[in-house]
């Protein structure tokens, strides 16, 4: 992976979000100085909502007419414009409980599900949809969100439907996904444009890479690409984090 420095400017928000890859200390803080005010930015961890990011907080009130909708997801929150959870301008859904309980996760308020609400998916599509001009795609991260594989599963089917691009984080491998066997788990992955899989492991957080918590998570771009032969899981497009290398 080689050292890289990438800019992303928004001149509507007035924000600038630096990327940074096996930079020095020195060089971070200087470009710190020249462009004022610093806020540390991480996958799943926006700045505070005083800052630049919007949040929906879970005691968001569903709107009127939606209140029947047999599909509920337990949520932490909502944010939107975030940079750091994929590609391009995103609104990200934050669901609540985690199984995984990664050590020294950033969001370890996340884990407990009493910290979220319950909340109906039709909700939460409208919130996002209501949004969908402003942004390039929705990222569904948690907490685990294969933990709430049926509802996730129909979250992803009513976003569809509007055409967006979807991303999702598991702190699940791809191929411990598909040995569960576990039809609404088939269908998010056969339905989503990116998975960035694999637990947050903090002595592995250095030099990252783009949209990734550390070096063993992957990025893999249609993961149901190849469905039919799960026992070769690697014939999805799968960049690692180990190597720098996408195999296509």
């Amino acid at each position: 992976m080689n050292k890289e420095v990438v800019f992303v400017l928004e001149p509507d928000t007035g924000r600038v979000t630096v990327e940074i890859s096996q930079v020095p200390k020195q060089a971070v803080d200087e470009i710190a100085g020249d462009l004022g005010n610093r806020v540390n930015l991480n996958c799943a961890k926006p700045a505070e909502k005083d800052r630049y990011l919007p949040i929906l907080q879970p005691d968001f009130t569903s709107p009127s007419g939606v209140k029947s909708d047999p599909f509920s997801i337990w949520l932490y929150s909502v944010y939107h414009n975030s940079v750091v959870d994929g590609p391009g301008r995103r609104s990200v859904i934050q669901t609540a409980g985690c199984s995984i309980k990664c050590r020294q996760c950033l969001v370890p308020q996340t884990h407990q599900r009493e910290n979220g609400k319950l909340i109906t998916v039709s909700s939460i599509v409208t919130e996002v949809v209501a949004r969908h001009e402003e942004h390039d795609g929705v990222t569904i991260l948690g907490g685990e969100p294969f933990d709430q594989a049926g509802p996730v599963a129909e979250l992803v089917s009513r976003l569809k439907r509007h055409g967006l691009h979807l991303t999702i984080y598991s702190g699940y491998t791809f191929e411990t996904l598909i040995g569960r066997k576990d039809p609404n788990i088939d269908f998010i992955l056969t339905h989503i444009d990116l998975l960035i899989d694999g637990p947050f492991v903090r002595q592995l957080a250095q030099n990252s890479g783009e949209y990734r918590g550390s070096r063993n998570q992957r990025v893999i771009v249609k993961p149901g690409g190849d469905f039919s032969r799960p026992e070769e899981p690697m014939n999805a497009k799968i960049s690692s984090a180990l190597d720098g290398e996408m195999s296509r």
